[in-house]
């Protein structure tokens, strides 16, 4: 079974309009045809250019490793962070079994 598709709406500029709908008269397309292509273009470029995967992805990464470098330098704390955590789930697990 195909996807089904989604349907995007844009508000545009009159004489904006008119352009878009010229230029796709002039190369024989559909103002549809030509607005997936564009944008078909513009994703492809991005994409190459490493903006890939989810949106905030690679921007939030970049705020996290930014401010990890900013509060903690290049220093490296001992041990295995899984087990700290782990540690961490089980005091927490303890404590509210033993509270109810």
């Amino acid at each position: 079974m195909a996807a089904r598709k989604k349907r995007l709406t844009l508000d545009l500029a009159p004489g904006f309009q008119r352009r878009l709908k010229d230029m796709a008269a002039l190369k024989g397309i559909s103002m549809r045809e030509y607005c997936q292509t564009a944008i078909d273009r513009e994703l492809t470029t991005d994409e190459s250019n490493g903006a890939g995967g989810p949106p905030a992805t690679s921007f939030f990464f970049g705020r996290l490793e930014a401010s990890r470098d900013e509060l903690l330098g290049s220093r490296v704390f001992p041990g295995d962070s899984v087990a700290v955590i782990r540690e961490a789930r089980e005091m927490r697990d303890t404590q509210l079994k033993g509270g109810a």
